[in-house]
């Protein structure tokens, strides 16, 4: 695949960005099933095809066969975890979030700190906007366990319909974000555009299953022109600040990042849910009721 990289100049640092974009699953899936080749000269081994089943998952040709369906791994405890927390919060009146102002009604510290303009919270409407976007991180470290990436597509999916509740449309958006030295990779996937019903057992997939991560992206990547040595670790999560530059993520966007950068533990659902929309700041609005939030 000869796919040209495009310059990105962040304060002087110039980094070369490879980036392919999947308008849904099946883009994707058609785009593998095509057998695109393998830049062998910076991948001499097809770790996409290679790594051990108890750490990757299912077999490559499987894991590309799920992106059209049939992905059930732990699927009944999701959606049990998923209703319970769908019956325990509260509908929202008014779907607000606090945004980093030059007015407001508390100090922003790291903003002050950093000597930004923004120095403020205050409460955005977002009930006044058409549409929202959220995008997911897909990318995880090796200590990540299986729970907290569950927990977190759990939380994910009922942000989404939390603010569908309130008539917000959202476009969400799946993608993994690496580099090394120079070099950029995006990958990036549409999940669900705006007017159209969230399809839980189609993102269950790509927010939970690890083939998709450990194969899937792992081989578009192989696929890639790179000219640095991305054979050794497959490359780093891209720093969160140059991360919102290189995919023009504002203040009015929803960026969800890792379960370990989320601060989500894995374990209790509630507690993990009171942790992911504080770190939204989304929480002023929706909340857990105190006499169940530590039962589940």
């Amino acid at each position: 695949m000869k796919l040209k990289p495009v310059m990105f100049n962040d304060e002087n640092e110039i980094y070369s960005i490879y980036r392919i974009d999947f308008h849904s699953l099946t883009d994707l899936e058609l785009f593998l099933s095509a057998g695109p080749s393998i830049n062998k000269e910076i991948f001499p081994t097809q770790k996409s095809k290679v790594l051990p089943e108890d750490f990757a998952g299912a077999p490559l040709e499987d894991a590309i066969r799920y992106c059209h369906g049939g992905y059930d791994r732990d699927l009944d405890l999701f959606l049990k975890l998923k209703k319970e927390l769908e019956n325990t919060y509260r509908k929202p009146v008014k779907l607000r979030r606090s945004v980093p102002a030059v007015v407001g009604s508390r100090p922003h510290v790291p903003n002050f700190v950093a000597g930004t303009p923004k120095t403020m919270w205050r409460l955005d409407r977002a009930r006044e906007k058409k549409f929202i976007d959220v995008y997911i991180n897909l990318v995880y470290s090796g200590f990540t366990t299986e729970e907290q990436i569950r927990n977190r597509g759990i939380l994910t999916l009922n942000m989404i319909n939390l603010f569908e509740q309130n008539d917000i449309a959202v476009n969400l958006k799946a993608f993994e974000a690496s580099f090394v030295k120079n070099e950029i990779f995006i990958a990036d996937v549409s999940l669900k555009r705006p007017g159209q019903v969230l399809n839980v057992g189609k993102c269950y997939y790509p927010l939970c299953g690890k083939e998709f991560v450990r194969r899937i992206l792992l081989r578009v990547k192989e696929s890639m022109p790179f000219k640095q040595k991305w054979s050794v670790g497959y490359g780093s999560g891209l720093p969160v600040d140059l991360l919102k530059k290189v995919l023009n993520i504002g203040d009015n966007k929803i960026l969800i990042r890792s379960p370990l950068e989320m601060g989500l533990k894995g374990k209790n659902i509630f507690e993990d849910a009171d942790i992911f929309f504080e770190q939204l700041h989304l929480s002023d609005n929706i909340y857990v009721p105190q006499n169940i939030r530590h039962s589940g």
